[in-house]
């Protein structure tokens, strides 16, 4: 599996690297009114690409660290609940096994059927 990743890398540094000396024609970028600045095509495109994957990042963090809080919560509740019950199983009071309920059918509107 590592190979393949390796494979991937080498693949895709050598699709930049071609496209980088492939693209070095001088391009104008205008940012405001009267604010131009001359850079070669592949350095406008990757800063594009870089502000991208910034913009993304931090668009997604707030959710990571939301999803991060909830494991970790779920986490301590799943640890907290372990000590419980071996503490119930060291004092020989086992839990009682819940029996299922029978399932109730749902009571409708007639249809006059």
């Amino acid at each position: 599996m590592k190979i393949l990743a390796w494979v991937v890398r080498l693949a895709l540094f050598l699709v930049v690297l071609t496209f980088s000396i492939r693209n070095t024609d001088l391009v104008t970028v205008k940012w405001l009114p009267g604010l131009e600045v001359q850079v070669q095509l592949v350095v406008a495109l990757l800063t594009a690409l870089l502000l991208g994957a910034v913009f993304a990042w931090v668009s997604l963090l707030p959710s990571w660290l939301k999803a991060k809080r909830s494991a970790s919560v779920a986490t301590k509740n799943a640890e907290r609940l372990e000590r419980e019950l071996a503490q119930f199983r060291a004092q020989g009071n086992l839990p009682v096994p819940l029996e299922e309920p029978t399932p109730v059918l749902p009571i409708g509107p007639s249809h006059g059927i």
